[in-house]
């Protein structure tokens, strides 16, 4: 069996070819950012609307209704993400490293809002300050790992919303998130597709 010796010059071409396939197969999914831009902007607002519209009603009648609010709109982009993902399975038929690396990432991103929810309830905070940290993490690193610019500033930005969100009244807290997701997802988002084109 022949050993391939490569030099480093060699090694580090491979290595960039590697992310700039990666590149065009994530541009490719750049419905991915833009779906959850939209659900989750989308599901803000109506929880922005809900509590403008209900203000006579009772604080824990309220709490339920921004919950069932938020449950409505994420099993929507559950759903069709399922669906674009089985249609990604069909289509794709060469998975690299880079590819199943930012997989797990969102998954264990997923799962870390489920888990930051959980301890909002329990410890009686605002979950928003937490999930934009979360989403800023992903988002960030995911824009570090393929090198694209507007998904890096669109993490960053989630910062600085997390930030911000701590100085807001409860009432306008959902405008923040809003604003957050759109720069965080919807704008990088647009920028990817239009990368591809």
């Amino acid at each position: 069996m022949e050993k391939n010796n490569l030099t480093p010059e060699e090694s580090f071409e491979i290595i960039n070819k590697a992310i700039a396939n990666f590149k065009m197969n994530y541009k490719e999914n750049s419905q991915v950012f833009l779906l959850w831009g939209w659900i989750l902007t989308l599901a803000s607002i109506s929880n922005f609307v809900i509590l403008k519209m209900l203000t006579s009603l009772a604080w824990e009648h309220k709490g339920f209704l921004i919950l069932g609010n938020w449950f409505v709109f994420i099993l929507i982009g559950s759903i069709i993400l399922f669906f674009i993902v089985r249609k990604e399975k069909k289509e794709k038929k060469v998975y690299s490293q880079i590819d199943k690396f930012i997989d797990k990432l969102w998954w264990v991103t997923a799962a870390s809002f489920i888990i930051a929810v959980i301890l909002c309830f329990r410890l009686e905070l605002d979950p928003p300050s937490l999930m934009l940290l979360v989403a800023g993490i992903a988002t960030t690193t995911t824009g570090l790992v393929i090198r694209f610019k507007p998904l890096i500033f669109g993490g960053m930005s989630f910062f600085v919303f997390s930030i911000a969100s701590t100085f807001v009244t409860n009432e306008y807290l959902a405008l923040v998130v809003s604003a957050a997701l759109i720069c965080g997802y919807l704008i990088p988002g647009y920028f990817l597709k239009a990368a591809k084109e």
